[in-house]
């Protein structure tokens, strides 16, 4: 084995250049300027994490605010839109039941046109019959008497029937 490493033994891989730590080539008051310097950019970048953290907590708050607002005014909408629709469904059932209304008036009226009709007609029927009656009764009381005069002639003129 080699005691010194700048030299290398003989028969041996060539050596691999290795760096040494900067610890042992740069001077510490650079090592130190750098370790400063670093600690600067962390301090920096932790303030601008938390300045972003506290930008996305606003964020988030503004973001809950208008979605509560958005819900708020979606509900209302809806309820507005609900309040219509129930606005129209009694205007339609108010135009509906006049509808009814007027349908069921207009058939009781044409109801009360055909009774009326049928009533007129039932009269002239019962009139008719009455005069048809009359005469039926004329026309019997002519045939009886009809009847009578010819049973008075044939007992008359009968040779079976007369006086003895």
């Amino acid at each position: 084995m080699n005691k010194n490493p700048k030299k290398p033994e003989e028969g041996a891989e060539e050596p691999v250049k290795e760096t040494p730590p900067k610890i042992m080539t740069k001077p510490l008051p650079a090592i130190l300027d750098e370790l400063e310097d670093y600690i600067r950019r962390v301090e920096e970048a932790v303030r601008q994490a938390q300045a972003a953290a506290k930008d996305s907590r606003a964020a988030a708050d503004m973001a809950k605010e208008a979605g509560e607002k958005a819900a708020d005014a979606a509900r209302k909408a809806a309820e507005a839109a609900v309040a219509k629709v129930r606005e129209d469904a009694a205007r339609a059932d108010e135009a509906l039941r006049n509808r009814l209304d007027e349908v069921e008036n207009s058939l009781r009226n044409q109801i009360d046109k055909v009774e009326d009709a049928l009533r007129d007609r039932i009269n002239e029927v019962e009139e008719a019959l009455d005069n048809l009656e009359e005469r039926v009764k004329q026309e019997v009381i002519a045939l009886d008497d009809a009847f009578l005069t010819l049973k008075e002639r044939h007992v008359e003129q009968s040779p079976f029937f007369r006086s003895k």
